[in-house]
This record gives C-alpha cells, sequence and structure tokens, in this order.
C-alpha cells in the first residue's frame, strides 16, 4: 500500500521539516491524491516595452486631405529631413505667417508617410499647460498600450502628475529601441528662449526626450528656433493653387470664374483667406464677386458675421494674427506701433530713409526708432520674426491681407496722429526735378500716396 504521505512524483517529498520550501513535480497523468502538494508557476516576466503606436491626430484639427494643394518642394524638405533612418535627432521647424497653411502641410505629411515611423504622435503645443495636459493623456495612452511591460507596471487608471506623465513619455521616447517616432508639436506660437521674452512662453526643448534620438516636427509663426532646422511656408506664388483652394472649399468652380481669379489675386496666395473665403461662398449664395465686394466695402461686417473654419474653431482670418501682434509688443512696443503706421501707408515697398526722414518734430518712439538703420533693422527683425512683415534685399512689405487687417481692425478708429506721421514720412521724401533721377524716387512713393488718400476719403465718407 502506498505511503499517504508521498506524492505520485518523481519521489521528491512534500514539504515537511527541514525541506518545507522543496518543490513538488507531479506527474500529469497521475490522479491527484489527498496530501499532493503543487506549486503554481512564477508570474511571467514583464514582456518588452511596445513602440508600435501606429498614427495618433486624434486630437489635431480635422482637415480633409482632400482639401490640400501643392507644397510639393516643403514636402520633399520634410521628407528628407526627418528620415527615421538616421542616426541623430532630427528637428524641423515650420513657420511663417498664421494662416499660411502650417498644421495642414505638417498633417498632410504625417498621413502621407506615418508606415516609415513606429509611432506618429500629434500634440498641441500653443501653451505650456496644453502640452502638459497632452502629454499626461498621452502617457496614459503609452500605459495602457504597455499593460504587460514595465512601463504598465499597476493600475492603467491610476493617476499621474503632469510632472510624472511628462517624465514618463520623456524617457519612453528616449529608450535605446525606441528610435524612429515623430512627435509633432502644433502651434509653439509663444517660445521663450534666450532672446526672446515673453511672460506666457515656455521652452519646447524641455519636453523634449532625454536621450538625442528620433524625429520631432514643430509649426510655429516664430522664425527664431534656431536649434531646428526651418521649413519657411510662404505665399501661394502660382493662382491656379489658389483657385484650387477656392474651387475645393467652394464646390464651385473658379477657374473659369473672372471674379474668383479677381478675388484670389486680391487675396495674394494667402491660404486662410482663400479657405475662408470658398466655405463662405459654399454656405451662401453669394457668387465669387459678391464677396469681394463685401470684403473690400464692407470688412467689419463680414469679419463679424462670418464663421472660421470647421477644423479651427478658436482662429479666424479676421483674428488670427492678433496673438502674434500681442507677442511683439511684449518684446518691443515701438515696433508694434510702427506695425500700426504701415497700415496708413502702402503694403509694399518700406525702407528704412521712407521713415527717417519723416522723423522731425515726431513723437519720441518715431524718433527712437529711426535714430539708426540698427536701431530700425532691430524693430523690423522682430516683426519677421513672427511673420508679420516679409523682408527683401533694401526693403520689408506686409501680405494685402495683414495690411487690410492693420487699417480695418487695428487702427478702424481713426487715428490722426499716425495718418499724419505716415502723410509727413511721404511728404519729406518727395524729390524735387533738380534731384537726378528723381522719377524713380517718387514712382516708390505713388502707392504710399495713394494709400494715404485712400484713408483720408474713409474718414470722410464714414
Amino acid at each position: 500500500m502506498a505511503d499517504r504521505g508521498r506524492s505520485k512524483s518523481s519521489g521528491l517529498h512534500p514539504p515537511g521539516p527541514g525541506n518545507q520550501y522543496q518543490h513538488i513535480r507531479i506527474d500529469p497523468g497521475a490522479k491527484a491524491q489527498l496530501g499532493d502538494t503543487y506549486i503554481l508557476p512564477s508570474p511571467a516576466p514583464p514582456l518588452p516595452p511596445s513602440y508600435q503606436l501606429g498614427l495618433n491626430l486624434r486630437d489635431a484639427p480635422q482637415i480633409d486631405e482632400q482639401l490640400f494643394v501643392g507644397r510639393e518642394d516643403e514636402l520633399a524638405y520634410l521628407h528628407k529631413w526627418l528620415s527615421p533612418s538616421t542616426e541623430r535627432q532630427n528637428v524641423v521647424a515650420i513657420s511663417g505667417l498664421g494662416g499660411i497653411g502650417k498644421t495642414q502641410l505638417s498633417l498632410h505629411f504625417a498621413r502621407q508617410h506615418h508606415q516609415r515611423y513606429s509611432a506618429v504622435i500629434w500634440l498641441n503645443a500653443s501653451s505650456e499647460v496644453t502640452l502638459k495636459a497632452t502629454y499626461t493623456s498621452l502617457a496614459q495612452r503609452i500605459r495602457r498600450h504597455n499593460k504587460r511591460s514595465e512601463i504598465g507596471r499597476g493600475e492603467v487608471a491610476e493617476q499621474l502628475t503632469e510632472e510624472q506623465a511628462v517624465q514618463l513619455v520623456r524617457q519612453w521616447l528616449s529608450h535605446a529601441e525606441n528610435k524612429t517616432w515623430l512627435l509633432m508639436l502644433d502651434n509653439y506660437d509663444d517660445p521663450r528662449l534666450p532672446g526672446i521674452r515673453s511672460s506666457t512662453g515656455y521652452d519646447i526643448r524641455l519636453f523634449f526626450p532625454y536621450s538625442i534620438q528620433g524625429s520631432i516636427l514643430i509649426t510655429t509663426r516664430s522664425s527664431r528656433l534656431t536649434f531646428a532646422k526651418s521649413v519657411r511656408l510662404n505665399k501661394f506664388d502660382d493662382l491656379n493653387l489658389s483657385l484650387a483652394v477656392l474651387t475645393r472649399r467652394s464646390g464651385r468652380q473658379a477657374h473659369e470664374d473672372v471674379h474668383a481669379k479677381e478675388l484670389a489675386e486680391r487675396f495674394d496666395g494667402l491660404p486662410l483667406a482663400l479657405a475662408t473665403a470658398g466655405d463662405y461662398i459654399s454656405q451662401t449664395a453669394d457668387s465669387f464677386g459678391d464677396y469681394l465686394h463685401m470684403y473690400e466695402q464692407s470688412w467689419t461686417d463680414l469679419a463679424e458675421n462670418s464663421n472660421g473654419l470647421m477644423e479651427y474653431d478658436d482662429r479666424t482670418l479676421y483674428s488670427t494674427w492678433s496673438l502674434s501682434l500681442k507677442q511683439v509688443s511684449a518684446q518691443d512696443p515701438q515696433a508694434a506701433k510702427l506695425f500700426r503706421l504701415m497700415g496708413y501707408l502702402g503694403n509694399a515697398d518700406l525702407w528704412y530713409e521712407l521713415f527717417r526722414k519723416g522723423a522731425g518734430s515726431a513723437p519720441d518712439w518715431f524718433c527712437d526708432i529711426t535714430k539708426s538703420k540698427a536701431r530700425f533693422n532691430k524693430a523690423m527683425a522682430t516683426l519677421y520674426s513672427y511673420s508679420l512683415v516679409e523682408a527683401m534685399p533694401g526693403l520689408y512689405s506686409l501680405h494685402a491681407c495683414v495690411h487690410d487687417w492693420v487699417l480695418r481692425y487695428l487702427i478702424s478708429e481713426f487715428d490722426i496722429a499716425l495718418f499724419g506721421l505716415a502723410a509727413r514720412c511721404v511728404a519729406q521724401n518727395v524729390a524735387w526735378d533738380s534731384v537726378p533721377e528723381y522719377w524713380l524716387v517718387n514712382s516708390r512713393l505713388n502707392h504710399h500716396a495713394l494709400r494715404i488718400e485712400h484713408c483720408q476719403e474713409r474718414e470722410l465718407f464714414r
């Protein structure tokens, strides 16, 4: 008779004095008997972390891919500079005027090339508070995706502080095996970096991974992110691209419509202006010509009664540049005043001497900003860094739509002091016929004089 204290095993005795922790291996084919001892298997070791998160654009603006046009050169630069096969870290910034299409370009690139990356993650970087909140959401997503790895230990629903969430994401992005991700930081328009003062801004580099790896794509209005390669986005130079935007947004054929061409030329290739017009026309019985007439004659009324684009619920053509000017004002208040003055001048061919000769008995701020070319250029560089002006050899300019916004929104109440200063600048630059090639100088003043006349008539017939 079998000993009841002995298990049907390979001869090993059940735990007893002196051998309490001995493992008992039960013959799988034997019938279990009273006194048999079973040892539960040890928990499986945690799996390696998973880095395959795929395309994550859930919280990004939802822009129909069919609305995207052009930008082949810029897409080629992004494809080259954001290669996941490089050993170094790739950091690229798409910069440009508000409404130029930075976010749309970045999202189109992500959808086109997401299969090259282990993860493509869009985050809202418009403020430090917003970015921390999106990092917290991303940290929870990473933990849910890694339930059986070290990252996912503990309850996934356990609340993380914002600091813990940021640390977790930065660590996950820094793992040696995790180098082929693409992080998209959208709307970093308020930087606080060396040389850039901002009471509300922050340094986005504090959210980069600890290891120098992976690919980071930033969209920003600032041209001063020196730690990133720059893709500066400009207006559409090809009229056909502007007409394509009007066609796709309005649902009407614009290429053969003479008024659509006039509208496209008037908006000078600015995607946000074209998209706003197209969306408005798609929802009304108005024609392209009707919209252009309202824009010219009833700008304020049109602004007050136009909806923003569905994909940008917090931004419209008529408000998008306010943030940029606010940041300019914080860094150089005199530059912001100079920008307002430009509303009373033409939008093209602005140069130092045009302003310097108008100083005379001008206000102190204007005398200071024109006292030297270096000081003037510093002010213009601040405006340029937020894409409010364009710089070319020997002159500066404003986009036509920005110029309209300055006059009809920023200085909608007639400013007699600024108007008089603008008129003085033009008058003091007029060359008499005794001056060699005087006609060349005066021809540069024509459109400035016409703008002053327009502003005067506008005030008289209010």
